[in-house]
């Protein structure tokens, strides 16, 4: 017996010990914040301090070191979102992920990310190149030098990371402008609706108070849902990839002259709304040599902060909407499939071949075509490659453009001069940025580059064969509005029109529903004192403008003859101040009927054009929601008629009657009849997801994601939380970092991120921000030495030659 335990025991010692090897093997050491580290590359000594939030603080002597650190201490918090950017930039993804995200690949080449880059770099002045060289150099030291010891998920995996250079860099900058155009789902989306019901539906698609239809959508269009389906699968694929699908991409930021706060200095608040991962999209970094002490966040794999402050200046961005790609119909030669017909004669398309490395070891060619448009973007689909009418793409995109040069005037600025010299050479993605100094001088320009097109707003294919339809260069920016120091003493952005419609060139039709940007106006308009605390009531506002502008007409119905689930619904949103709290029942009731009534409008015509199209539209909410609002108003839209009853025509009221019955039996099915657990917070949560959790062992295991969390607001509140349509109103979007920067002291600076620095499971910093974001909550984030030095929590490392 006592043998037999003794075994018994020696084998459960033996369990233990695997287990604890496997997991020392499976996590990589933690990086180092103090004492002394020899990176022989640098030429003079680099000092580290690290606060408690992980933020490193990088004082060097010259700008090679500074930013060969900066590549450094990226590449040991976030090597494998680093990764994970590369494979996608080079169309890689299938060597790593499996050869089922090979489509995926051949579309990420079609939209010449890479070969782009190549251009972006070879353009730039060969002093900032160096900048981006020695940030790569960093990069590559670490991989190097962690190679025997990855983080756990090249262990997972299977993978060793890419090796950086400065095409990496710019690649990434073109998978954000990506990432951020908005114009690429309305084509896909009305470009169907045109081919199967013809131009008069289509206009009742598009909120018509702002632009006419265009003549362009009488063109023959044909035999190209598939190509629109392949593009929509291949989207999701991608995105889904690095965030959610349906994100909604938009932001907030604004800026309050002095005479309008406590302190006589302006205050600069920005918050960026983008789909949620984990780690996060950004990194809060302070560098300080040569040209350069600036600090903010960088997105992981950039150089330097793409927002932030310096000693005399501070800037935010958010999304201009411009419309910045338009998809062409070329004719194709029926006797070879290589020429295309262009302004009255047959031309030849570039053919390019590329190779595309599998998991397998294998590898697969395919050749992109390009006309004088862009690449041919329907050869993604297999049974189009032999069609006699293909579709390109034109992008801003595609433009070589000086972003990664602006980017180092931007951060070195001074001065309203230097700022205006800076958004000169910015184009892609468009952006507004807003920008203050230490002067007190407040302002905004819109850095974008706007093609000149004939007939702006289409939304759908253009005819290829007609050169009137080209792009014909862009709008010149002395031709760019603008604002310095305006009267009423703030300006404010958040997605919606800012440029009026006395600019004679056609800019954009995807503006955001203006709910975020008039509760942003209300809340600063008339006010003098303003402080910091109320900056932050901003960006923490649960207010839905947009709530309180239906709710009147979705009540007209009246109580009469409702049902008893109908009347419930009623009743809530009825007595409902439009404030979208946690807490709040009225709010998820008033969403469970927004996606009712979407359903209930829409639904029986697009599901006739394939899966993903009600969801498709439906996430175009910049148009959708101004849509409500003109539908509500009116009473008016074919589409609110039923295909599917014969011998009835709906209109407003009988659908407004649905979707008060759908919204019940949404949150009932859901949600149970216990009204306790009708609490909008408790079915709008945020879970941050890294990209291993969808292996339900390995989250659990591991602890990825981080949440969930409950969380209010929705795309139309300032304190912005955008969920799927599809699916439930789990949230997969909003704030993705929120920062307030006060001119009247640089050192209070007021920043949060949604979890935390490093992409290490078991790093303290992985979400050590998570509590304090979810709540409300912000931290100070100091600049000057001597602050940095007096902080308690301080961590000292030098890095020497």
């Amino acid at each position: 017996m006592q043998i037999k335990t003794k075994w018994i025991l020696g084998v459960f010692m033996m369990v233990f010990l695997f287990l604890a090897l496997f997991w020392r093997w499976l996590h990589s050491p933690l990086p180092q914040y103090v004492g002394e580290k020899k990176l022989p590359s640098l030429q003079k000594k680099v000092d580290v301090y690290t606060d408690k939030f992980g933020v490193p603080h990088v004082f060097a002597e010259n700008e090679k070191d500074l930013f060969f650190s900066a590549g450094y201490i990226a590449a040991r918090e976030r090597l494998f979102q680093l990764s994970m950017v590369a494979l996608a930039v080079k169309g890689e993804l299938a060597s790593v992920l499996g050869d089922s995200y090979l489509k995926t690949d051949i579309y990420l080449r079609t939209w010449r990310i890479r070969k782009v880059a190549v251009e972006l770099v070879r353009k730039m002045k060969p002093e900032n190149k160096e900048i981006f060289e020695s940030f790569c150099a960093g990069i590559n030291y670490w991989i190097k030098e962690s190679k025997k010891d990855l983080p756990l998920e090249f262990k997972i995996l299977g993978m060793e990371p890419s090796l950086w250079d400065p095409v990496i860099v710019a690649g990434y900058t073109r998978m954000m402008a990506h990432e951020m155009s908005g114009s690429w789902k309305p084509e896909i989306v009305f470009g169907a609706v045109l081919e199967y019901f013809g131009e008069e539906k289509l206009s009742e698609l598009i909120p018509n108070s702002e632009y006419d239809f265009p003549t362009i959508a009488s063109e023959s269009q044909k035999k190209l849902t598939s190509v629109y389906s392949e593009v929509l699968n291949q989207e999701t694929v991608l995105r889904n990839l690095f965030g959610d699908y349906s994100a909604d991409i938009g932001s907030n930021s604004w800026v309050v002259a002095g005479k309008k706060t406590d302190t006589g200095k302006p205050y600069l608040a920005n918050d960026p709304h983008l789909a949620f991962s984990q780690p996060p999209r950004w990194f809060e970094i302070h560098l300080n040599g040569g040209r350069f002490n600036v600090s903010g966040v960088c997105l992981a794999g950039i150089p330097m902060p793409v927002i932030g402050q310096n000693k005399s200046t501070a800037w935010g961005f958010t999304n201009s909407m411009v419309d910045d790609l338009d998809f062409f119909i070329e004719k194709i030669n029926p006797k070879n499939k290589n020429q295309y017909y262009h302004d009255g004669k047959w031309k030849k398309f570039l053919l390019e071949e590329e190779t595309i490395p599998l998991k397998s070891g294998k590898d697969t060619t395919i050749v992109i075509r390009t006309s004088v448009h862009g690449p041919v973007i329907s050869d993604i689909h297999d049974l189009l490659k032999s069609s006699d009418k293909v579709i390109t793409m034109s992008w801003t995109g595609h433009w070589v453009t000086n972003e990664m040069d602006a980017w180092i005037r931007m951060t070195t600025m001074k001065n309203w001069e230097d700022f205006t010299s800076a958004v000169k050479r910015f184009g892609v993605p468009g952006q507004n940025i807003v920008y203050a100094d230490v002067d007190g001088n407040i302002g905004w320009r819109p850095a974008v580059f706007v093609p000149l097109r004939k007939e702006g707003f289409s939304m759908v294919p253009r005819p290829g064969h007609k050169k009137e339809y080209d792009w014909a260069g862009k709008v010149p920016f002395g031709k760019m509005p603008y604002l310095f120091n305006p009267d009423k003493g703030y300006i404010a952005t958040a997605n919606n029109k800012t440029i009026g419609d006395e600019f004679p060139y056609y800019i954009s039709g995807l503006w955001a529903d203006p709910s975020r940007g008039d509760r942003i106006n209300d809340l600063l308009e008339d006010k003098r004192g303003l402080d910091m605390e109320d900056m932050k009531k901003v960006q923490l506002d649960y207010q839905s403008n947009f709530a309180l502008d239906v709710l009147p007409y979705i009540l007209q119905v009246g109580q009469d003859n409702l049902s008893a689930g109908q009347r419930v619904v009623y009743d809530y949103i009825g007595a409902w101040n439009g404030v979208e709290n946690v807490d709040s029942k009225g709010a998820l009731f008033f969403h469970a009927f927004i996606k009712s009534f979407i359903t209930n409008v829409y639904q029986d015509e697009l599901s006739l054009l394939g899966n993903g199209y009600l969801e498709a539209y439906a996430s175009l909410k910049y148009l959708t929601n101004r849509k409500i609002r003109e539908i509500m108003e009116t009473g008016q839209s074919s589409w609110l008629d039923d295909i599917k009853t014969k011998d009835k025509r709906e209109g407003l009221g009988e659908i407004i009657l649905r979707s008060l019955a759908g919204a019940y039996n949404l949150v009932t099915e859901e949600y149970g009849n216990n009204s306790e657990n009708w609490k909008w917070g408790d079915a709008h949560y945020l879970t941050h997801k890294h990209t291993l959790s969808k292996v339900k062992i390995l989250d659990y295991l591991l602890s990825l994601s981080v949440g969930p969390f409950r969380s209010g607001g929705s795309s139309l509140t300032p304190n912005a939380g955008g969920y799927n349509f599809g699916k439930s109103f789990a949230q997969t979007s909003g704030a993705s970092m929120r920062r307030v920067v006060d001119f009247s002291d640089l050192n209070n600076t007021q920043m949060i991120l949604p979890t935390g620095q490093s992409g290490n499971v078991k790093s303290s910093h992985y979400k050590d921000q998570a509590e304090l974001y979810h709540s409300g909550g912000y931290r100070r984030t100091v600049f000057d030495l001597e602050e940095i030095k007096a902080d308690k929590h301080i961590r000292h490392l030098v890095l020497t030659p």
